[in-house]
Formats: structure tokens, C-alpha cells, sequence
């Protein structure tokens, strides 16, 4: 992972080219005409006056040093990201860049939380003695006026503000506002320095190769173990857009409008609904759309049905603390031999007893990203295996969420629909995952798989698939 990975702005389709900084509003330099009498006798000479060199900007002066880091949030925004940065002045007089790294993909900082951290820290070291100065650069509200609240949603980002604090003074900030134009950034420049200033720091040029960002501190997700033994690990960034992906087929979950169709699904579940007509639109014949309505979340899981059971042993928990905990992936041994990770569907309302009874029977299913054919024995080292040689691993794409890249055997199918018109088709497969002799359903899942999602036209029992898939589950009744 990267320092800058979790800042990253969704949408950046309009942020791909910089232009220059707009000149400010300058008067222009008046020519006063020196009207010179002649006299018979004599013609005065009137000495030129020596025209008076710019001032510089007292403020302009002392954050001037900071002129790599707003060229380097300048650069890192014209990619499409946007973190906070920060920069310090140490006691010899060098400048040296600080940021939080991302350590994993499952936790991040949110853009105030970085802000306020920075701040603490480096006051803590100027009041200390430890640095003659400090400055935070961040995306904001900032439009030459005033308001320096840290931009989050689309719309509020109107400009770079730099905060500072320098020893001896006060803590001051400014801002260099932006806008969006046909694609293009157009910087509008810092109000309160003249025009010359400002193309010197549009202008500065960053040292190809420089390490410009030799401190920094990683983000880890919150542990903890609780009494049970269960180890709970936090994450802020999951949703299930992959999920959901998988269910409409990707190419039509881009293309259709599946959200409105969801929320009016939502919405008719929060209400009485006599008519059953909410149920009409989140049962189907293989798969269900479970609905979670609380005062503070609402939202829509994809169930697929199943009555394949598992002994479990939960060993750790991820919950999803931008679900407000109702969401998890649960962890642990089955059968007390092979290792599982599954998107719990029933977290929201048994969310206790998987925080207190690690011993569980499961019920475990799956839902299928891609299915192809496989027909490659070899494994990349070369190893030979045999024909019904199954397995699964960790997906190295989505990790955190539950999946899995794997080979298997399709021991059964069957076709299904969803949505009241049956317009989603797909299968509900009998996935063998692992092969044991003694037991066909050591670990046979039911999985469904959306016939957009699959890459060849033809099922056949007994068949070997390749593909990624997310595993979820619930306790069994």
C-alpha cells in the first residue's frame, strides 16, 4: 500500500490537466508625461526617477520554504488524489515532508482526523523546541473566503488551504482556491501575493527522485481481543458494490439503474406493508434480498439460500465500523481443519452471539464473480495434480472482504432468476471446493452465479471451473 492510497477522490474525471495560475487583479502603472518649459535661455533637465523594485510579501516570504509541499499537493491532485499533507522547518533550517502511510486496505484515517493528528503533533514539537515551524495542507471549502472546513463531499472542494504555525507568531492559514473547468484545474492564486509571487510558486519545480516524504506513521485498524477469545479488527472503508456486482452481473450493475430499484425496496421495508408487496420484491426462488432497517443504517444484503451446514470455530471478527458494526466478515476453522472467511448476513441481529460463542454451526454459501473453465492440471510451479483436484485461496484483488480465487467441480446446477420479471438470470451451482474421498460435501457450497458473470456458454455436471468468489454465511437455526 502507499502513503497517499486512502485519500483518493472517487470521481476524478475532471482533474486531469492543470492550467496556469489566474493573474490577479493588478493596477496598471500610470504614465505621467513630464511637461518641460523652455525657457529662451535655458531647458531644465528633470533626473529620472529609479523605478521602485516589488515588494515582497512579509507572509509570502516565511512560506516560501513550504513552496515543494503546495507544488507536491498541486501534482498529487492533478492524479486524483487528495490527502493531507504536512511539512516541518527543523532547528538546523531544512524542510522535511510527513504523512500517514496506509498499512493495510481495510482501515484509513478520515481527512480531519489526519488533520487534527498533524496538528497535535507538531505543536507538541514546536512548543517544544523541537521545530522552528510546521505547515498542513489540505482540500477545503476555501474560496477567498474564509472558510477553511476540510472538504469531503463532491461540491465542497473549492481550494488547497495551508495552515501554519511558525515559532514566535501566530497559527495563521491561507488558501490557494481552485475550480473546474472543461476538464481542466484552473488555480486562481493566493489573493494577498502579487503576481509575480504566485508563478514562482506555480513555477517551482520538485527534484525527480527526491524522497520528499522521509517521516511517517502508519494507520492501523483498531484490535482488540475480547473475552472470548475472539480477536475484533475494525475497518472504515468495505461496502458491497462487489457483492452487488456480482449478483446484476458487472457489466449491467454499471449500466442499469439498480440502485433506485434497491432503495425503493428499502423504503417499502421500512414501512407496514400489507399488501406483501416489499416480500414480492426481496424473496425469490434461490436467493433473497435481506433488508437491515435501523434508526441509523438502512440497507439491503443478497442472501443465497442454502442448507449446507458447517461446525465453525470463530477466531477473529472484521467488523465494518462505516456500517456502524452491523456488517462483518467472521473467521475462523471449519470442521476444525480448513480455514474459512465469510461475509456474516446475519451479523446486524446475532452480532452477540458471535461475539461470545466462538463454537457455531454455520450455514455457508457463496456468490460467484467469475466462472470459467478450467483445464489446466499444472499448478505454476509445475506440479502435476489430479483430475479432481479441487481448491481455494485468498483473493490477492479483495482482500478483507471474504474472497476467493478457486478451482472446482460443479456437481450440480440448476438455472434461477431474480427480480419480480426474472430479467437477472443465472445458477445456483453445487460447488465441490474440496475434495475428500470419505466426505462429497466436506466443503460443497451452494453458490449462485449471474450468466453475465460467466465466461463460457455451457454447464455440465462433473465439469472443472476456475473463478473468484465471495463466501457468506449465517448461523444455522
Amino acid at each position: 500500500m502507499g502513503i497517499f492510497d486512502f485519500f483518493k477522490k472517487k470521481n476524478n474525471s475532471q482533474e486531469n490537466v492543470s492550467t496556469p495560475v489566474q493573474k490577479m487583479d493588478m493596477q496598471e502603472e500610470k504614465v505621467v508625461e513630464q511637461m518641460v518649459e523652455e525657457v529662451v535661455e535655458t531647458t531644465q533637465e528633470i533626473p529620472l526617477q529609479p523605478l521602485e523594485e516589488p515588494k515582497v510579501h512579509e507572509e509570502y516570504e516565511k512560506i516560501r520554504i513550504y513552496n515543494d509541499y503546495i507544488v507536491y499537493s498541486i501534482a498529487l491532485q492533478l492524479r486524483g488524489e487528495y490527502t493531507p499533507l504536512s511539512a516541518f522547518e527543523k532547528e538546523n533550517g531544512e524542510v522535511e515532508g510527513f504523512a500517514y502511510m496506509v498499512t493495510e486496505d481495510a482501515y484509513a484515517i478520515s481527512p480531519q482526523q489526519a488533520i487534527a493528528q498533524m496538528e497535535e503533533k507538531f505543536e507538541g514539537e514546536l512548543q517544544g523546541g523541537k521545530i522552528k515551524s510546521y505547515m498542513i495542507l489540505y482540500h477545503s471549502q476555501f474560496d477567498h473566503n474564509g472558510n477553511h472546513i476540510p472538504a469531503i463531499q463532491e461540491g465542497e472542494f473549492k481550494g488547497i488551504s495551508l495552515a501554519y504555525h511558525f515559532a514566535g507568531d501566530e497559527k495563521k492559514k491561507t488558501g490557494l482556491p481552485y475550480i473546474f473547468e472543461n476538464q481542466n484545474i484552473t488555480y486562481k492564486g493566493f489573493a494577498e501575493f502579487s503576481h509575480e509571487e504566485n508563478n514562482e510558486i506555480m513555477n517551482h519545480q520538485l527534484i525527480d527522485g527526491k524522497n520528499y516524504f522521509p517521516n511517517t506513521e502508519g494507520i492501523a485498524a483498531p484490535e482488540t481481543t475480547n473475552e472470548a477469545g475472539i480477536i475484533i479488527r475494525k475497518s472504515n472503508v468495505h461496502n458491497l458494490v462487489n457483492t452487488w456486482s456480482g449478483v446484476f452481473g458487472h457489466q449491467n450493475f454499471q449500466t442499469k439503474d439498480y440502485g433506485q430499484y434497491l432503495s425503493t425496496v428499502l423504503m417499502q421495508s421500512a414501512v407496514s406493508d400489507p399488501a406483501g408487496e416489499a416480500k414480492n420484491k426481496t424473496e425469490f426462488q434461490d436467493v433473497r434480498f435481506k433488508t437491515i432497517v435501523t434508526d441509523e443504517l438502512s440497507t439491503i444484503i443478497p442472501e443465497v439460500k442454502t442448507n449446507y451446514t458447517l461446525d465453525f470455530e470463530t477466531r477473529s471478527i472484521r467488523e465494518w465500523e462505516n456500517a456502524l458494526n452491523l456488517q462483518a466478515i467472521v473467521a475462523g476453522p471449519a470442521r476444525d481443519t480448513f480455514g474459512v472467511w465469510f461475509f456474516a448476513t446475519d451479523y446486524a441481529e446475532n452480532r452477540n452471539t458471535y461475539m461470545t460463542q466462538p463454537h457455531l454451526k454455520v450455514n455457508v454459501s457463496g456468490i460467484i464473480f467469475i466462472l470459467d473453465v478450467h483445464t489446466n492440471t499444472d499448478l505454476p510451479d509445475g506440479t502435476k495434480m489430479s483430475e479432481d483436484f479441487t481448491t481455494y485461496a485468498p483473493s490477492q484483488d479483495l482482500p478483507n472482504y471474504a474472497c476467493f480465487d478457486f478451482i472446482g467441480q460443479i456437481v450440480d446446477f440448476k438455472e434461477t432468476e431474480l427480480l419480480e420479471d426474472g430479467s437477472v438470470k443465472g445458477y445456483i451451482l453445487k460447488l465441490k471446493l474440496i475434495t475428500n474421498e470419505e466426505n462429497e460435501d466436506f466443503f460443497t457450497i451452494d453458490a449462485f452465479v449471474n450468466k453475465e458473470n460467466m465466461r463460457m456458454e455451457t454447464l455440465t455436471k462433473g465439469m472443472k471451473v476456475t473463478g473468484a468468489l465471495q463466501l457468506q454465511g449465517k448461523i444455522a437455526e
